[in-house]
């Protein structure tokens, strides 16, 4: 197979791929993406952000995102996709909503695609109205989003888990009013997934960032709790 990346060959059947046989990307870009799973309160909601929005992240969003490479959509995600599935089995994808306009241009909408790859059923809930962009905002301004954000009609969510997704979490502000109207709505359960995450710049956001865990810890641990797994120990 060859790397979406640097566009080298490997092997798909190595064994860092042999329990997700979708990555798209080679060990060595692998590295390069090195994940952090970060945990997040935002709105008295549980989430993870899993990369840190350094350099390498921002210019292979950029390219992506603002260049209409599709060709990029499953590379934050795959390498993660079959541990992502078992966490997140029973949960229903909502992505935060861009502008029509900017959907049109680019010719797909960025969330979606790179959530895809879950292979998860979704719910199409929120809209994003008027001519507003978070990215020309200022920090100041950016809580304005919740002028702009819409729920769609003749949509029910008793007794379902919604996994509420974005690309970048910078302020808070969009994914904080997302889960206010969502709220209305009495769903089971709210959890929050990002691909990255900017480092806070003040202590006004309205989201904590808790301690870091790495992947395999982190992972466990969600296995643990969700499967009521007792964690075994090494009797000696």
């Amino acid at each position: 197979m060859t790397c979406k990346i640097c566009f080298n060959d490997f092997d798909i059947k190595s064994f860092t791929n042999l329990f997700n046989q979708k990555t798209c990307i080679c060990n060595k870009c692998q590295k390069t993406l090195y994940p952090h799973f970060y945990k997040f309160k935002i709105n008295n909601c549980n989430g993870v952000a899993i990369y840190d929005y350094d350099d390498t992240i921002k210019s292979l969003i950029y390219q992506f995102k603002g260049c209409s490479d599709i060709e990029l959509k499953d590379i934050f995600l795959s390498p993660y996709s079959y541990l992502l599935k078992l966490l997140y089995f029973d949960y229903y994808l909502v992505y935060i909503p861009s502008l029509s306009e900017d959907d049109t241009s680019r010719g797909f909408n960025h969330v979606k695609e790179m959530f895809s790859i879950l292979n998860l059923k979704h719910i199409d809930l929120l809209t994003k109205e008027g001519n507003y962009k978070q990215s020309d905002q200022d920090y100041k301004n950016r809580e304005n989003i919740c002028h702009y954000l819409k729920l769609k009609n003749n949509v029910k969510l008793k007794n379902k888990k919604i996994l509420l997704v974005d690309d970048i979490l910078t302020t808070g502000n969009t994914l904080y009013y997302s889960i206010e109207l969502i709220k209305r709505l009495k769903p089971k359960k709210i959890k929050v997934l990002t691909i990255a995450k900017v480092k806070p710049l003040n202590n006004d956001y309205k989201h904590k960032y808790e301690q870091k865990n790495g992947f395999l810890q982190t992972f466990l641990n969600k296995i643990q709790e969700k499967f009521n797994i007792r964690a075994i120990k090494n009797d000696k």
